[in-house]
């Protein structure tokens, strides 16, 4: 009887080890299965991105709507918004500079709504331009300046500043605190509006640190990548070497501090999410052509860059632009009601270089409803590039587009009956 018990237990150890030995294969099986089917997906991705910059690279017309792969077709669905593209391109038809990009981002979830290049010789769009990275930022970093003068100096737009000279020159004398009976003073809320070179530079030198700016330049996106589906190339910005270097760097007074049209509109973007930067998407999802299942959507991605105090005091620095200072002749006439409901900021800049060759004209700008409940509105950048003749400037393109989307594409008063009906059946 011991016997045929032990035999038992044998048998039933024996079951149990292979029991055991199953499970593990499984779990292995499974495992593989898993890595598998994300190395798939992997592959795919990668080859998805890869036709996608081949678009940009041939400089192409249009995004494309389906890629061949290896194996198979897949659909590419974009966040584009048709109404605002076509007027956008109607625009930039109508005036016509030599060069122009604009972009429009909704600032809540980081879809591009719009990407448009435009060349004058051929008359003709194109994808690549507002994607490329060639352009001189000029005074839109004095966004980064300001932002880190004020989160980590303490300055708020009040503080006074002393300067000898034009404001739009930057001369190694005019950095030097001299007595002079041709000292100038100004407030920094002032000197960004107008955009004022020795303020900017005198205040970096005074009050930051190379360290400091390259930080918050990284912060702000700079020498990162910023998008997952394109491989849109990093904008670029070195570390001042010398004091004069600092200042230049600040003011955006060189050509060596690099930028795309995209980076440009996600700045105002920053200043719009109270802080937050939401990494520009264009790619909502991507299918299967025969089964329409979808194989990839990206996902959203943010990062905090500045405290929510500093953003509001940049959003009314920026308000300051189009109120007082260098936008304000493009605004003067916006509808009445948009003026009363939406706050709105931007930047302007100007300079001589990049790729193509010429003088860019910049605007960057948030739009956004005065009533939080309607949202954080868009982001539009505009970039027109003159070779020998200056045709429109970018700030007035901006104002343009901003009343055409809050009047035919999200009007704010349709969203107000909306709230109001809402606010008014939750009372019922």
């Amino acid at each position: 009887m011991a016997y045929l018990k032990n035999i038992k237990n044998l048998y039933l150890i024996g079951f149990v080890l292979i029991l055991f030995s199953f499970f593990g294969f499984y779990e292995s099986w499974k495992d593989y299965k898993i890595k598998e089917r994300k190395q798939a997906a992997m592959t795919t991705r990668m080859l998805i991105k890869r036709n996608l910059d081949k678009s940009f690279m041939l400089n192409s017309r249009t995004f494309p709507k389906a890629i061949n792969l290896e194996k198979n077709r897949v659909d590419v669905q974009y966040s584009f918004n048709k109404t605002l593209t076509k007027h956008i391109k109607k625009l930039l038809k109508r005036y016509r500079s030599d060069y122009s990009s604009v972009i429009v981002i909704d600032n809540e979830t980081g879809y591009i709504l719009s990407a448009v290049g435009y060349e004058r010789k051929g008359n003709e769009f194109n994808i690549s331009l507002p994607f490329s990275s060639t352009h001189p930022s000029a005074s839109l970093f004095k966004i980064i300046t300001t932002a880190d003068l004020i989160e980590k100096s303490q300055l708020s737009k009040e503080s006074v500043f002393k300067f000898r000279g034009r404001g739009t020159t930057l001369y190694k004398y005019q950095l030097k605190d001299k007595k002079s009976r041709w000292v100038r003073h100004q407030s920094l809320g002032r000197a960004f509006a107008y955009s004022n070179n020795v303020i900017f530079g005198k205040a970096a030198i005074q009050s930051s640190s190379a360290e400091r700016l390259f930080d918050m330049a990284s912060d702000f996106g700079f020498n990162e990548r910023l998008m997952e589906e394109i491989n849109l190339s990093k904008s670029n910005f070195e570390m001042p070497q010398t004091e004069y270097s600092l200042a230049e760097k600040a003011s955006g007074f060189n050509k060596e501090t690099m930028m795309s049209p995209i980076h440009a509109a996600v700045l105002s973007s920053i200043i719009a999410n109270d802080g937050v930067l939401n990494y520009p998407r264009v790619v909502t999802e991507i299918s299967e052509g025969e089964s329409s299942k979808v194989i990839w959507s990206p996902q959203q991605k943010t990062k905090r860059v500045l405290e929510v105090g500093t953003a509001r005091q940049m959003q009314d620095l920026m308000g300051m632009t189009v109120k007082i200072g260098t936008a304000r002749g493009s605004f003067r006439r916006l509808n009445r009601k948009l003026k009363k409901n939406l706050i709105i900021g931007g930047k302007t800049g100007s300079i001589t270089g990049g790729v193509p060759y010429g003088k860019r004209d910049w605007f960057t700008s948030f739009a956004m409803p005065k009533n939080p409940s309607l949202g954080k509105g868009i982001s539009v950048a505009v970039m027109n590039i003159n070779v020998k003749k200056w045709y429109v400037k970018s700030s007035y393109l901006a104002k343009n587009i901003i009343e055409f989307y809050f009047k035919k594409i999200d009007p704010l008063n349709d969203n107000l009956s909306k709230i109001k009906k809402k606010d008014f059946d939750k009372d019922s």
